[in-house]
Order: C-alpha cells, then sequence, then structure tokens
C-alpha cells in the first residue's frame, strides 16, 4: 500500500528541484539555449519525468518565474514589516520601494537577468493569459502595494498624486526594475565600476523622489 502523504513530499521535492535548476541554468545560459532534457540531466531525471510535471517547456519557464518572484515578495515582505512600512507616509514608503529594487540589484542579479529573458521568452511564444495566470498571480502583490502607498499618498499629502496611479508606477517603479534589470545584464555605455552600478540607481531614485515627493510644511 502506497504511502500518500510519503508521495506527496516526494513530488514536491523533485519539483522544487526542477524549479530551482531550472532558475539555475536558465539564468546563467538564457532560456532560448537551454532545452528540456537538459535541465532533466541537471536533475538526475529523465526528461520525461520533467515533462510529466510540466507539459511544455513554456510552462515549465512560467512556473520558475512564478517561484522566484514569489520568493523575493516574502524577502520584501518581511523587510516592509521590520522597517513598519504602515507607520510610514507614502514618502517614506516610496522611498523604501525605489530602494528595494536597488537590493535587487546587489543580491538578486541572476533573478533579474532571468526576468529579462522571461519576458523575451513568453512574448516569441505568444503566452496566453491563462498560461500565464501563475505569474501575473505571483508579481500582482507588488502592484497591490503600490496602489496602498498611492492611495495613503492622497490622504497623508505628501507625493503628488494629480497624475494616474498608472503613470506614477510606470515613472517609479516600473522604470526602477528595467534600468536594474539593464545593469544586471550588463547593458552599460561606461561606468566607473562596472561591476557595481549601485551609485547610479541612487541618483535615478533621488530624481523619482525628487518629482513625486512633495515639500511639506514646516509645523
Amino acid at each position: 500500500m502506497r504511502n500518500s502523504a510519503k508521495d506527496e513530499l516526494e513530488m514536491a521535492s523533485r519539483r522544487e528541484l526542477m524549479l530551482e535548476t531550472g532558475f539555475r541554468i536558465f539564468a546563467e545560459k538564457g532560456i532560448e539555449a537551454v532545452s528540456m532534457q537538459e535541465v532533466a540531466n541537471a536533475c538526475g531525471l529523465g526528461v520525461a519525468t520533467l515533462y510529466r510535471y510540466f507539459n511544455t517547456k513554456l510552462l515549465f519557464v512560467i512556473a520558475v518565474g512564478a517561484k522566484k518572484w514569489e520568493e523575493l515578495f516574502e524577502e520584501v515582505e518581511a523587510e516592509r514589516v521590520r522597517r513598519c512600512c504602515e507607520l510610514m507616509t507614502a514618502a517614506e514608503e516610496l522611498d523604501f520601494s525605489l530602494s528595494i529594487f536597488i537590493m535587487f540589484y546587489r543580491e538578486h542579479r541572476d533573478v533579474l537577468r532571468f526576468n529579462q529573458n522571461f519576458n523575451n521568452f513568453v512574448i516569441r511564444e505568444k503566452a496566453t493569459a491563462d498560461q500565464l495566470h501563475a505569474y501575473m498571480k505571483a508579481i500582482e502583490p507588488f502592484s497591490i502595494n503600490f496602489h496602498r502607498l498611492y492611495e495613503k499618498g492622497k490622504r497623508d499629502g505628501t507625493i503628488r498624486t494629480e497624475q494616474s496611479e498608472q503613470t506614477v508606477y510606470n515613472s517609479t517603479i516600473h522604470i526602477m526594475l528595467a534600468v536594474c534589470v539593464r545593469y544586471a545584464q550588463g547593458v552599460i555605455l561606461r561606468s566607473d565600476d562596472p561591476d557595481d552600478l549601485t551609485k547610479e540607481l541612487f541618483i535615478l531614485k533621488r530624481m523619482m523622489m525628487n518629482t513625486y515627493v512633495l515639500p511639506q510644511k514646516s509645523k
């Protein structure tokens, strides 16, 4: 008689191995260059086993991406709690949110490199909304947090909210992520230290803060 609980644990462990191995190889070599056979070999499994868990390479790549963004969000949430973001002004929380992407650049360049490859791959594969559902669910909490920040800004008057939420989001969080991705990929013309572009990212963050943070009247 089979032990269903043990089987489930083994399946979960094997799935975790596949996703972590896939991420490591994709981040190093790029998604297009890596076959499912190569991932299976690196896992010490047959490719048929990999396909039993993920019917296509596209679904596998999407699962890898969803897992990594879920992990990053957990890390961000832990830092939000530690820093007591709920007690911050909207301006202070915007500063925190932009700094998070600098942390990603410092500590998770592999995820940023994977992210760009991921975007290109799912576009080329013409991934449907249904196929991308797990990935979109994984990144949605970031936009939810920004929505709360924007609404807080309407209440406390520490950031500009005369422009739409989407415009502010695109010109801060979205651009910060895009620049961090390009820096992580090494897509630059020159730098004093090409291995660490943190200084430039702090300058970009300061420009965004200067654009959206309102001067506060002294009491």
